[in-house]
């Protein structure tokens, strides 16, 4: 493979060899002919030789080289001379694909001026590129001429296609070089009449070389148009900008400022204290009612301190439930900073001064908690104090003499005395659910002899209209009188009043309509 392809090489450099061993015979024949000679030599440009082998490139020429080093941002020689031949080719990968067998491939460029010859043996390929027959002449390095107008023309269409601005200004600011997107701009913002005239206004009036920095495109009226995030590079005393649409940035941050100013102002009006920690576990955000509800300073809170700092802070001032130990203060923490993260941590924080406060905490995104801190205090005493009175009333109820049962609108029991419950064996802690109307008269109705009266008791319980106050008298198993009451309540239930060996006389004292 490589003998058959070597003896071409040679043979090229013996042919070339004896060009130039033929131009010094013909130096020394004769002025006239010394002088034609030189210029059909001069003439011939060196062909650009590439070997390929095994898929890799091996070898080049001079020339080949040299046309090479347009292409330095391709990572390796192969890269590169794909790059080249693309540049001014079609179909590149043919050309060095290796054929079946011994193959030549012919192509000329796309504007005509080379010609490119590929000959391949086995998994080796011999790249020859030479000027077409009608571009031989007065080129003298036309692979060079060509190279440079390819890699201007690439760079040209790279910066007219950016969608982003680029423009090189002089040291005095005049715009000395734009790409169209720059002259779009121009011509929205002051009309296409002014792209007439040269050099072009600057788009940014205030802008300034160094750094990166985001500024608003104005038109003619002052009116703002778009933003931009703009870099400068130094070049020589020249400075190079670009330019990059940030209006859809712009927007999305000030929509998140307004949110967030939202946020802060709904945030102010709560009564419930919040405290955001993020994933490092520093305050982020807090509330006035933080302040109000805990008494930390503000400068404590702007401070950003950490989660452990904060409840530390709550335990100096006695706002926190007072652990026994500090081993065991710790491990508190740890328990509620883990609760918290899960979603899980929900206590209730007994204080010292009547003072209580429902605590949750809450998992955020990428890691971070939020903490609301409730005051209840007046819930829990309201709570304490409407449980005293129905324990007062309870108590009540079971000192009296008679069995009182209280029913409601919708039938079922839900107040009974000691009385009562010893009067007809009753166990209300041995039910799941409470008794209905209809248990209550089956158990009546067990205790006594028949009557019609627990029927009608039925039929006044589920009656919706108005009613009145009713008594009856019954007879016991055991041969003693019961009387019995009925009342209707405002709220549609029914009280009754069961007193044994009484007799029937008037309304139901009003002591025990209160208690009830």
């Amino acid at each position: 493979m490589i003998n058959l392809l070597h003896p071409a090489l040679f043979g090229a450099a013996a042919f070339l060899s004896a060009i130039a061993t033929y131009r010094l015979v013909v130096r020394n024949a004769g002025a006239g002919l010394v002088g034609n000679s030189r210029r059909r030599a001069e003439t011939v440009s060196e062909p650009i030789v590439y070997l390929i082998r095994n898929g890799v490139l091996a070898d080049s020429n001079f020339e080949g080289e040299r046309f090479l080093q347009r292409f330095p941002l391709a990572p390796s020689g192969m890269s590169r001379l794909r790059a080249a031949l693309a540049s001014q080719f079609d179909g590149v990968d043919a050309l060095i694909r290796p054929g079946s067998g011994s193959s030549d491939v012919h192509a000329a460029s796309r504007d005509g001026s080379l010609l490119l010859t590929s000959e391949s043996v086995q998994n080796a390929v011999r790249i020859r590129i030479f000027p077409s027959g009608e571009h031989r002449s007065g080129h003298d390095d036309l692979y060079r001429k060509v190279a440079s107008e390819a890699e201007l023309e690439t760079l040209r269409e790279s910066t007219e296609h950016s969608p982003f601005l680029v423009w090189r200004e002089a040291p005095d600011g005049t715009p000395v070089w734009v790409n169209r997107a720059y002259a779009d701009s121009v011509g929205a913002a002051f009309g296409s009449e002014r792209l007439l005239s040269w050099p072009l206004p600057r788009l940014f009036p205030d802008l300034r070389s160094g750094g990166a920095r985001r500024l608003s495109l104005a038109n003619a009226a002052g009116k703002s148009l778009d933003w931009y995030d703009i870099h400068s590079t130094r070049i020589g005393d020249d400075t190079l900008f670009t330019a990059f649409n940030a209006s859809a940035t712009v927007q999305a941050e000030t929509q998140l400022k307004d949110f967030m100013q939202t946020l802060t102002k709904t945030f102010a009006q709560l009564d419930i204290g919040l405290a955001i920690f993020d994933k490092s576990r520093q305050l982020v955000l807090f509330n006035p009612a933080l302040t109000d509800l805990t008494g930390l300073p503000i400068d404590f809170l702007t401070a950003r301190p950490s989660l452990v700092a904060l409840l530390d802070k709550l335990r100096e001032k006695r706002m926190l439930p007072e652990p026994r130990d500090y081993k065991s203060w710790r491990q508190s923490i740890a328990e509620l900073e883990a609760a918290a993260a899960d979603g899980t941590y929900s206590e209730t924080w007994l204080l010292p001064g009547n003072r209580t406060f429902r605590v949750t905490g809450r998992p955020h995104p990428d890691g971070a908690i939020a903490f609301l801190i409730q005051d209840i205090s007046a819930e829990v005493s309201l709570t304490r104090r409407f449980r005293s009175e129905i324990e007062t009333g309870q108590t009540v109820l079971d000192n009296m003499d008679q069995a009182v049962a209280v029913f409601s609108a919708s039938g079922a029991l839900i107040l009974s005395n000691r009385a009562y419950r010893r009067a007809f064996s009753v166990d209300p802690e041995a039910r799941l659910e409470p008794a209905s109307i209809v248990d209550a008269t089956r158990l009546w109705h067990a205790h006594s002899a028949p009557t019609p009266i627990w029927g009608d008791v039925r039929d006044f319980a589920r009656d919706d209209t108005e009613r009145a106050e009713w008594a009856a008298t019954v007879t016991l198993k055991d041969g003693r009188n019961m009387v019995c009451r009925f009342i209707p309540l405002a709220d549609g239930g029914m009280q009754t009043v069961f007193d044994i060996g009484g007799a029937v006389s008037g309304p139901v004292e009003d002591d025990l309509m209160a208690v009830v």
